[in-house]
C-alpha cells in the first residue's frame, strides 16, 4: 500500500502514518469537524433538570421521614411515595441525558414516516461525538406497542404492552472517533399491523392525568406516553458502561389489500 502525504509530499509504503512528518493518513482522508469544545457539566440544560428532580426526590424523602412535616402539608404517605418514585425516575433520566449532551454534538435517527407492509423500513443513525468515546454498544429494534383489554376482579381494564418484532446489534464495544461523523444504515421488513394501536379508554385516562401534572413531577409526561403509546417504533439504544441513551421514531405501517389497515 503506497500513498503520498499531502502535507509534505513524502511517499509512504505499507504505513498509515507519514514517516516524514508523523501525520496519520486518516487525518487527510477523514479530517476532523470544526466543533466547539465539549460543554461543561452545568452548561447543558439536563444538568439543571437533574438538580431540580434530585431536590424534589430528597424533599419527598424528608417529608416521608418527618411525620410533623407530613401532617403540616396534609399529604397521604402514598401520594408522597408516588411523588418520590416519579421524581427519582425523572432524575435518572436527566442524569443520563446530561451525560449524552456533554459527549455528543449531534445525534439523528431517520426513518420513513410511512411504509407499506412487506417493504423495507430503512433506518439511518448519525452520531457526532465531541471526543473519542470507547466501548459503545448500539442496538436497533423494531417495536410494536399496543393496547390490550384484560379482566380483573370482574372489571375490564386496558393495559399498554409491547413486543420486539426484530432486533439488530449494530456495534459491540466499538470506538467512536471524536469530531467525526459516524453513520449506520440498516433495514427492517415492515410487518402487518395486527394489534390495537388506538384505545378510547387510554385517551380518557390520559386526559384525567394531564391536569394533575403540576402536582406530581412526571405525571404529565406519563399521560403523554399513554396517549401516544400505540404504533410501530424504531428504537435505538446506545450504551457505554452504566450510561445509556435511547432514540425513538414512529413509523406508520399501511397494509393495502381487501381491506386497508394501518398502525
Amino acid at each position: 500500500m503506497t500513498w503520498t502525504c499531502p502535507s509534505c509530499q513524502h511517499l509512504n509504503q505499507g504505513t498509515e502514518v507519514c514517516d516524514a512528518c508523523g501525520i496519520a493518513r486518516r487525518w487527510h482522508e477523514d479530517p476532523p469537524l470544526d466543533l466547539p469544545r465539549p460543554p461543561g457539566a452545568f452548561e447543558v440544560p439536563a444538568t439543571w433538570s437533574a438538580v431540580a428532580y434530585g431536590g424534589l426526590t430528597l424533599a419527598g424523602i424528608a417529608v416521608l421521614l418527618v411525620p410533623a412535616w407530613r401532617a403540616a402539608l396534609g399529604f397521604d404517605p402514598r401520594w408522597v411515595l408516588l411523588e418520590i418514585a416519579l421524581a427519582a425516575v425523572a432524575w435518572v433520566a436527566s442524569v443520563q441525558e446530561a451525560w449524552f449532551q456533554r459527549r455528543f454534538n449531534a445525534a439523528k435517527l431517520e426513518v420513513p414516516r410511512q411504509v407499506r407492509t412487506g417493504t423495507p423500513v430503512e433506518v439511518a443513525l448519525t452520531l457526532v461525538p465531541y471526543e473519542r468515546v470507547d466501548g459503545v454498544n448500539l442496538t436497533v429494534e423494531l417495536v410494536d406497542r399496543f393496547y390490550a383489554e384484560v379482566t380483573r376482579k370482574g372489571r375490564r381494564q386496558v393495559e399498554t404492552r409491547q413486543r420486539v418484532m426484530e432486533r439488530i446489534v449494530l456495534a459491540r464495544g466499538e470506538m467512536l472517533a471524536g469530531r467525526r461523523t459516524h453513520t449506520y444504515r440498516l433495514a427492517f421488513d415492515a410487518p402487518f399491523p395486527s394489534t390495537v394501536h388506538e384505545h378510547l379508554g387510554a385517551q380518557l385516562t390520559a386526559s384525567v392525568l394531564e391536569p394533575l401534572g403540576f402536582l406530581v413531577p412526571g405525571l404529565r409526561h406519563h399521560a403523554r406516553n399513554l396517549r401516544e403509546h400505540g404504533g410501530f417504533f424504531v428504537r435505538v439504544t446506545l450504551r457505554r458502561g452504566l450510561w445509556w441513551r435511547r432514540f425513538e421514531q414512529r413509523v406508520v405501517v399501511v397494509h393495502v389489500g381487501a381491506t386497508i389497515a394501518a398502525g
